[in-house]
């Protein structure tokens, strides 16, 4: 079987990047990279097939890397934008993770104050946000130069004390929220409240915006960035 790092280098597993836009401009400020397999379709199986192998470690880093090097050697980029890479908890507290960042900064450390990292939640992962180590190693992340991102705030097992305690830079607030938006009283009432706790802290972004009425919705709330279809499917980076 092929290495993860030779399957990176052979265009087997690759990165699909989806904008993240302003709020009601959609200009482009962001892209999300989006791990891709030529063999497995879905993400989540192959997830679930390299976590089987014990694997996922590995694929996590690999991926991590390969989405920074692929978006700030892209020429179809602008300056100033942000690169949103997904990475576990379980990753973050590996005692080799350390030794795997100083490679980044390494790599990349013109581009650091660009990258968010974005946590994913994982219900088998949970007791994890609850470790010591971990809120070290995010502090250290930031001591180091690294954006925080919360991903799916709403759905996964991220509480307000976890948020509190995280302090991130970004939250992104749940496709759920989204959907049925301008319709939903009880779907506005809990954006506004993320939107009045971002108001001095962190910046919300609201996930899975594919209409325009739910658009105009969250913009009259206060929302002023957001992903979904509405903005671009995840694909190659576009220039200008």
């Amino acid at each position: 079987m092929k290495s993860i790092e030779k399957l990176f280098k052979e265009k087997e597993y690759y990165h699909a990047f989806q904008p993240i836009c302003s709020i009601p401009g959609k200009e482009r400020i962001a892209y999300e990279a989006l791990l891709r397999s030529k063999e497995n379709g879905n993400p989540e199986v192959l997830f679930q097939l390299v976590k089987e192998t014990n694997a996922l470690l590995e694929l996590d880093t690999r991926s991590l890397y390969y989405a920074i090097l692929t978006f700030f050697r892209s020429s179809d980029r602008e300056g100033g934008e942000l690169l949103f890479v997904n990475i576990f908890p379980s990753t973050i507290v590996e005692a080799t993770f350390p030794a795997f960042i100083q490679e980044v900064v390494r790599d990349f450390e013109p581009y650091l104050n660009q990258i968010v990292l974005e946590i994913n939640e994982s219900i088998m992962e949970g007791k994890i946000w609850n470790e010591p180590i971990f809120l070290q190693r995010i502090m250290d992340l930031r001591d180091i130069g690294f954006l925080i991102a919360l991903d799916d705030v709403g759905e996964g097992t991220t509480t307000f004390r976890k948020i509190i305690e995280i302090a991130p830079d970004f939250i992104k607030m749940d496709r759920f929220f989204s959907q049925n938006l301008s319709v939903s009283h009880d779907k506005q009432k809990v954006v506004r409240l993320f939107v009045e706790y971002c108001r001095d802290a962190s910046q919300l972004i609201l996930e899975g915006v594919e209409e325009e009425e739910d658009l105009a919705c969250a913009a009259s709330i206060g929302v002023t960035i957001g992903q979904g279809y509405l903005f671009g499917k995840p694909g190659a980076l576009l220039g200008k």
